[in-house]
Protein backbone atom coordinates (compact mmCIF):
# COMPACT_ATOMS: atom_id res chain seq x y z
CA UNK A 1 0.00 0.00 0.00
CA UNK A 2 2.56 2.30 1.16
CA UNK A 3 4.94 1.70 -2.10
CA UNK A 4 1.13 2.54 -4.13
CA UNK A 5 1.13 5.87 -2.46
CA UNK A 6 4.74 6.53 -2.91
CA UNK A 7 4.23 5.82 -7.15
CA UNK A 8 1.36 7.87 -6.66
CA UNK A 9 3.41 10.53 -5.41
CA UNK A 10 6.11 10.30 -7.74
CA UNK A 11 3.82 10.20 -10.74
CA UNK A 12 1.90 13.55 -9.55
CA UNK A 13 5.23 15.21 -9.04
CA UNK A 14 6.31 14.43 -13.18
CA UNK A 15 2.68 16.03 -14.22
CA UNK A 16 3.29 18.95 -12.41
CA UNK A 17 7.30 18.95 -13.60
CA UNK A 18 5.53 19.00 -17.36
CA UNK A 19 3.11 21.66 -16.17
CA UNK A 20 6.65 23.57 -15.03
CA UNK A 21 8.20 22.77 -18.44
CA UNK A 22 5.07 23.83 -19.86
CA UNK A 23 4.71 27.34 -18.35
CA UNK A 24 8.39 28.01 -19.06
CA UNK A 25 8.97 27.09 -22.17
CA UNK A 26 5.79 26.94 -24.63
CA UNK A 27 4.84 30.34 -25.33
CA UNK A 28 1.45 29.04 -26.75
CA UNK A 29 0.43 27.25 -23.88
CA UNK A 30 1.26 30.62 -21.81
CA UNK A 31 -1.04 32.38 -24.06
CA UNK A 32 -3.70 29.50 -24.20
CA UNK A 33 -3.86 29.56 -20.11
CA UNK A 34 -4.36 33.05 -20.16
CA UNK A 35 -7.00 33.15 -22.57
CA UNK A 36 -8.50 29.73 -20.75
CA UNK A 37 -8.54 31.56 -17.58
CA UNK A 38 -10.21 34.65 -18.68
CA UNK A 39 -13.02 32.79 -20.25
CA UNK A 40 -13.31 30.70 -16.76
CA UNK A 41 -13.42 33.27 -14.62
CA UNK A 42 -15.60 35.81 -16.78
CA UNK A 43 -18.21 32.25 -16.94
CA UNK A 44 -17.95 31.93 -13.01
CA UNK A 45 -18.52 35.46 -12.55
CA UNK A 46 -21.68 36.34 -15.25
CA UNK A 47 -22.85 32.58 -15.81
CA UNK A 48 -24.62 30.59 -13.34
CA UNK A 49 -24.89 26.30 -13.66
CA UNK A 50 -24.22 24.18 -16.55
CA UNK A 51 -23.16 26.89 -18.90
CA UNK A 52 -20.86 28.36 -16.48
CA UNK A 53 -19.99 24.80 -16.16
CA UNK A 54 -19.28 24.04 -19.85
CA UNK A 55 -17.49 27.32 -20.51
CA UNK A 56 -14.54 26.00 -17.83
CA UNK A 57 -14.42 22.15 -19.46
CA UNK A 58 -14.19 23.54 -23.09
CA UNK A 59 -11.43 26.06 -22.03
CA UNK A 60 -9.65 23.45 -19.58
CA UNK A 61 -9.68 21.22 -23.26
CA UNK A 62 -7.80 23.74 -24.82
CA UNK A 63 -4.80 23.60 -22.16
CA UNK A 64 -4.95 19.95 -22.37
CA UNK A 65 -4.45 19.98 -25.60
CA UNK A 66 -2.07 22.17 -25.96
CA UNK A 67 -0.18 19.77 -23.13
CA UNK A 68 -0.13 16.88 -25.80
CA UNK A 69 0.59 19.20 -28.78
CA UNK A 70 4.00 20.18 -26.66
CA UNK A 71 4.42 16.57 -26.20
CA UNK A 72 4.19 15.36 -29.33
CA UNK A 73 6.48 18.52 -30.46
CA UNK A 74 8.79 17.70 -28.26
CA UNK A 75 9.23 13.97 -29.04
CA UNK A 76 9.79 14.70 -32.62
CA UNK A 77 12.37 17.40 -31.73
CA UNK A 78 13.91 14.55 -29.80
CA UNK A 79 13.90 11.70 -32.63
CA UNK A 80 14.97 13.42 -35.32
CA UNK A 81 17.12 16.89 -36.20
CA UNK A 82 16.87 17.11 -39.81
CA UNK A 83 14.13 17.87 -41.83
CA UNK A 84 11.52 14.71 -42.78
CA UNK A 85 7.96 15.16 -44.08
CA UNK A 86 6.41 12.79 -41.29
CA UNK A 87 7.80 14.29 -38.63
CA UNK A 88 6.27 17.97 -40.46
CA UNK A 89 3.15 16.52 -40.71
CA UNK A 90 2.95 15.18 -36.71
CA UNK A 91 3.72 18.84 -35.48
CA UNK A 92 1.21 19.86 -37.77
CA UNK A 93 -1.76 17.75 -36.89
CA UNK A 94 -1.11 18.06 -33.21
CA UNK A 95 -0.64 21.76 -33.77
CA UNK A 96 -4.52 21.81 -35.61
CA UNK A 97 -5.71 20.12 -32.74
CA UNK A 98 -4.90 22.99 -30.71
CA UNK A 99 -6.56 25.42 -33.46
CA UNK A 100 -9.82 22.75 -33.93
CA UNK A 101 -10.50 22.98 -30.37
CA UNK A 102 -9.44 26.82 -29.79
CA UNK A 103 -11.68 28.02 -32.17
CA UNK A 104 -14.19 25.82 -30.77
CA UNK A 105 -14.47 27.52 -27.48
CA UNK A 106 -13.07 31.06 -28.77
CA UNK A 107 -17.15 30.41 -30.69
CA UNK A 108 -18.74 28.80 -27.63
CA UNK A 109 -16.40 31.85 -25.31
CA UNK A 110 -18.67 34.38 -27.62
CA UNK A 111 -21.81 32.58 -27.83
CA UNK A 112 -22.27 32.64 -23.62
CA UNK A 113 -20.42 35.37 -23.06
CA UNK A 114 -21.04 38.37 -25.11
CA UNK A 115 -24.71 38.73 -24.41
CA UNK A 116 -23.25 38.00 -20.46
CA UNK A 117 -21.09 41.01 -21.12
CA UNK A 118 -23.47 43.45 -23.09
CA UNK A 119 -25.94 42.88 -20.47
CA UNK A 120 -23.75 43.98 -17.82
CA UNK A 121 -23.09 47.46 -19.72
Amino acid sequence: MIKAIKKTIRGIRYALEGWSFALENDQHFRINLALSLLGTVLSLLLLSGCKALLIALINYLVLVVELINTAIERAVDTATNKFHPMAKAAKDVASSAVLTIGLFAIIVDIIFLLPAIVEKL
